[in-house]
């Protein structure tokens, strides 16, 4: 008969101290100074595994520098900003890339961003750049991988994303919304792709425009901002269209139809669980055309009852 493991009990922390005593405080930066990484407690590494603020630590003590020296870390201070860069300067290559190794077993990511270093270690990206001439080089060094999250997506995925939110407010989205629902590509990735936020607006209005495939005295620009009615947009195949609705004609007809559900009115800018499609009114399979003029804005329940009938 095998024995189970032994389980192991569950301990429950406060993520506050107990107690603000001078003892209390200078216990916590002892404690934070074992589980941080080695080399200088910045304010910034102590901030994250401390369960007492900066600020209040600062208080009671006069200064950091101070509340260092009376817990017994002084050579773990680092004051000057030369005093940094010393400090920085002294460290080995091997100590760094051990850094970036525990760093990532901390994380449990095998890919770090810069962004990764500068919060977590007393080192940033101008040190790997220096040491290695880039950062990709230095997490190439240290047996990992870089994440660029700019060249995680295609442009396809950026787009159809963008899409998404854009019919979810019923209008140009903002840079804070792209990290919050229905969202699922961050406003870092398309500025690392696009280079600002305004250039991936533009590259998504360009790629609609281009998406529309008709001449120019036949369909009206799409703005950023205002809504644009359409006329006729025909995706031309050699013999008949495609069943397939681009991005561009997928948008100027939500953009038609104010990214509300033509048949009971329903929009995901006023409900939240609202999810639109673009459907064909004479369906695809009974010989209706994809352009404009055959297609319109459906809500998901609207979209699912209606199947594949056809009203004349």
């Amino acid at each position: 008969m095998t024995e189970s493991p032994t389980r192991q009990p569950f301990v429950f922390e406060l993520d506050r101290l107990a107690e603000y005593s001078d003892e209390a405080m200078l216990g916590e930066l002892r404690r934070v100074a074992d589980v941080a990484p080695d080399g200088p407690l910045t304010t910034r590494l102590f901030q994250r595994y401390s369960r007492v603020s900066f600020g209040t630590v600062t208080q009671r003590f006069g200064s950091w520098e101070k509340a260092m020296k009376a817990a017994g870390l002084s050579d773990r201070w680092l004051g000057s900003r030369a005093a940094k860069l010393a400090a920085t300067k002294s460290l080995t290559d091997e100590s760094i890339l051990e850094a970036l190794v525990g760093l990532s077993s901390r994380l449990e990511r095998t890919e770090l961003t810069w962004r990764d270093v500068s919060a977590h270690l007393p080192f940033g990206g101008d040190t790997l750049k220096k040491r290695w001439g880039s950062i990709r080089a230095a997490f190439e060094a240290a047996g990992l991988t870089s994440t660029r999250r700019g060249h995680r997506y295609s442009d396809d995925e950026c787009f159809d994303n963008l899409l998404t939110v854009w019919t979810h407010h019923g209008r140009a989205p903002r840079f804070r919304e792209m990290g919050q629902p229905p969202s699922r590509v961050g406003a870092t990735p398309y500025m690392e792709r696009f280079g600002t936020w305004k250039k991936a607006l533009a590259a998504f209005v360009e790629r609609v425009n281009s998406d529309l495939n008709t001449s120019s005295s036949d369909t009206t620009a799409v703005d950023v901002a205002p809504v644009v009615e359409s006329s006729s947009a025909v995706i031309r195949e050699s013999g008949r269209d495609t069943r397939v609705i681009s991005l561009g004609v997928r948008f100027q007809v939500l953009n038609r139809d104010r990214f509300k559900c033509v048949l009971c009115g329903d929009s995901p800018s006023s409900n939240p669980v609202c999810v639109l499609h673009v459907d064909h009114i004479v369906p695809w399979s009974k010989g209706g055309r994809t352009n404009t003029e055959n297609l319109r804005s459906l809500c998901n329940s609207c979209n699912i009852g209606r199947g594949n009938r056809y009203d004349d």
